[in-house]
């Protein structure tokens, strides 16, 4: 792995890594076992990604494919935190396009690192960093947060059909996993965490739209106590977990008990 430190977007990472996390994305093209490009996910019948289904189904004891696909939309909705801590912490959104980054997955089928080919991003203009050659700009922060949610939701939409047509599992079902995994990585993100009223707001912005990311977006409850304000989020779809052996459901599961007040919903 190249060490580059010639974009503002490496620099990023390097800061990220050095927070702790495992929010900051490695630079360059990956070496070694484990890794998977990005236009992989394209094609969930074949090639590696094929394989880290077969191995998912294998760790979680089942063949249902549609339970695999779910376990698989976790992971991947997981890996948005390489958009998303860069976009909270610094004002910036790298380029996550399919054609541009690498996951990596341990034996276990499970996430451990992720890849940006070239360092390249978007910000704000006016940002002393929009000099340089690698950067895009954009007119202000709202234009900013809507430029991350249209790098999610391209870089998502071929794997959604890519899985529903190895496994059968909804399109629907998978972006209800997928936008649940990007708003729980705002709000563990989110600074200060402990006042998070202005994340509702930034929330409603993020995810206006008519598209099946809007439609399957999580339900979002603002939740007071002890002079502290923090948001929960209950998914759209399940994942289906708790099919699996020694599987159960998840908090934010829309099959769980409601035990969350719903009197002050962000929608």
């Amino acid at each position: 792995m190249s060490d580059s430190r010639a974009s503002p977007v490496a620099d990023i990472y390097d800061a990220l890594r050095a927070q702790g996390g495992g929010w900051g994305a490695e630079v360059g093209r990956p070496q070694g076992p484990g890794w998977i490009a990005g236009d992989d996910f394209r094609d969930a019948t074949a090639g590696r990604f094929n394989v880290l289904l077969e191995r998912i189904g294998a760790r979680s004891q089942t063949d249902d494919r549609r339970t695999i696909a779910g376990s698989f939309a976790l992971h991947f909705g997981w890996t948005s935190a390489m958009a998303i801590a860069p976009f909270l912490r610094f004002r910036c959104v790298p380029n996550v396009s399919l054609g541009n980054i690498a996951l990596r997955f341990n034996r276990s089928a499970y996430v451990d690192g992720t890849a940006v080919f070239e360092d390249h991003g978007t910000v704000v203009a006016g940002d002393a960093r929009a000099r340089h050659p690698s950067m895009s700009t954009v007119a202000d922060d709202h234009a900013l947060l809507r430029a991350l949610r249209a790098a999610l939701v391209e870089q998502s939409a071929p794997v959604v059909k890519a899985v529903h047509g190895w496994s059968g599992f909804a399109e629907r079902a998978t972006w209800g996993v997928l936008t649940s995994l990007w708003a729980s990585h705002f709000i563990s993100l989110w600074q200060p965490y402990d006042d998070q009223r202005e994340l509702s707001r930034v929330l409603r912005e993020f995810f206006a739209g008519s598209d099946l990311a809007a439609e399957m977006r999580p339900d979002v409850t603002v939740v007071a106590s002890g002079g502290t304000v923090h948001l929960h989020h209950r998914r759209s779809s399940c994942c289906r977990f708790y099919l699996v052996p020694g599987g159960g459901l998840c908090a934010s599961c829309p099959l769980a008990a409601d035990a969350i007040p719903r009197s002050d919903r962000v929608r």
